[in-house]
């Protein structure tokens, strides 16, 4: 092998480690979704990719590391039944055929102390990791 075909090699393995491409399928059927309940982790991982979020600013606003950032995504949208699909280093959830309902979530309607209600953002990060 010459270095110059393993170095073409490389170059082929990089530009498909890095392309638009579906990273994980969603469930066959709109019965398999289960997202999780909100102000979790995970609801907060659904919520970025929901609203199209690159690792990097998961990275900024969790404090993980971007290997964490990934094996998480990973976990969570295999156990909920959501895909993701990545489209110009942006990640965005993936939903089985007529599960468009599933998600968006509807907004959480909270009742403060005084008897106002307020609206819960969905896309707020539920902790911080020093």
């Amino acid at each position: 092998m010459t270095l110059e075909r393993a170095r073409s090699g490389r170059i082929a393995a990089l530009a498909h480690l890095n392309s638009d491409r579906i990273l994980v399928k969603p469930a066959n059927h709109k019965g398999d979704v289960a997202l999780p309940e909100d102000g979790t982790v995970a609801a907060y991982l659904i919520d970025a990719l929901g609203q199209g979020s690159s690792v990097e600013q998961i990275v900024a606003e969790t404090g993980w590391s971007k290997s964490m950032v990934i094996v998480n995504l990973y976990k969570v949208a295999k156990k909920s039944g959501v895909g993701i699909r990545r489209r110009n280093a942006v990640m965005h959830l993936l939903v089985p055929q007529g599960a468009e309902n599933v998600y968006p979530r509807k907004q959480v309607v909270q009742t403060a102390g005084d008897g106002s209600k307020r609206v819960r953002k969905p896309h707020t990060v539920p902790f911080r990791v020093h």
